[in-house]
């Protein structure tokens, strides 16, 4: 019998899963025999390995959702070998987005802290890749998450790595996302969060009156808001530093300030200083400057006092 300490190399013919609840756990199926090897069918995607009972000697059961991933069907012939984690492999971050497998049934609305709970207990200890499709049960109906985004925590704990896959463990921190098409709706997103920087927990860009810029939002909300989602631990950990401006680029009439005060009412804060460029400019020699650094005295002082918070 081969080493378990060492890599092997089997040849081995995709099957499908035996059964159908076996499809949503993500794992890989094959004879007990053979489950000393971790899969990689074909692809450096990886997937757990499990014992099939009824699965024959060289066989590797995979769901539908793993074979398109990796780009193989049942029947094909394909390399397989054992995976070992390297050090510091464990997931702190990861950030995916949620869809039905059948889609445009209904509307649901899901609690991340619940769902965060249950998908560590479902899938710990697996490895996730970025890009990466799982399909799982949850209340009885049946989801799909992409993987968009893993950190971990780099060899220098004061920065962020933002890798191609790491392993789920109990201190893995989910962020859900799911577009206004999926019919899925997150609450509780920011539940476990410390910063007070929100008013509300859940957003509704329709009331905020900027319905429209959708799109824009959610590019401003993922660069600039994003960590201040996570807790704070989490944000140590992994070495993040919050965003503290953005530029926003466009000729008059585009939503720019209208934003700026919207965004504004979602947060615990002063209302936003509205200033026109010809106000900062002065004729007088290092009288801009001062007018520029003016605007920004207040929020200084309230980083000084208040930090992060």
């Amino acid at each position: 019998m081969a080493d378990p300490t060492e890599s092997c190399v089997m040849t081995m013919t995709v099957t499908t899963t035996p059964a159908s609840d076996l499809a949503f756990t993500n794992l890989a199926y094959c004879s007990p025999s053979d489950l000393r090897c971790f899969a990689v069918p074909g692809t450096p995607d990886l997937f757990l390995a499990n014992v099939g009972e009824s699965i024959s000697d060289g066989s590797i059961a995979l769901n539908s959702i793993q074979r398109r991933h990796a780009r193989v069907s049942a029947g094909d012939i394909v390399s397989v070998t054992r995976f070992i984690p390297p050090e510091s492999f464990d997931l702190t971050v990861l950030t995916v987005d949620l869809e039905f497998v059948k889609k445009g049934t209904k509307n649901e609305q899901i609690d991340a802290t619940l769902l965060s709970t249950q998908l560590k207990k479902k899938f710990t200890n697996q490895v996730l890749t970025v890009g990466q499709r799982v399909t799982f049960e949850y209340h009885g109906t049946n989801y799909i998450f992409t993987v968009n985004r893993a950190v971990i925590v780099a060899d220098d704990e004061n920065q962020t790595n933002c890798i191609e896959r790491g392993m789920i463990c109990k201190d893995t921190y989910f962020v859900f996302e799911a577009s206004n098409a999926s019919g899925i709706k997150i609450i509780n997103q920011r539940e476990s969060v410390t910063s007070k920087i929100f008013k509300e927990k859940e957003f509704n860009l329709q009331s905020l009156g900027i319905g429209g810029l959708g799109a824009e939002f959610v590019a401003i909300f993922r660069r600039a808001f994003t960590s201040r989602i996570l807790p704070r631990d989490v944000v140590n950990r992994i070495g993040a530093k919050h965003v503290k401006g953005m530029l926003l680029f466009g000729p008059p009439g585009t939503g720019k300030t209208l934003m700026a005060r919207q965004i504004g009412k979602m947060l615990n804060g002063k209302e936003p200083k509205i200033v026109n460029g010809p106000e900062v400019l002065s004729k007088f020699v290092g009288e801009t400057e001062k007018n520029v650094r003016d605007l920004f005295a207040d929020a200084e002082n309230d980083q000084k006092t208040l930090g992060a918070e």
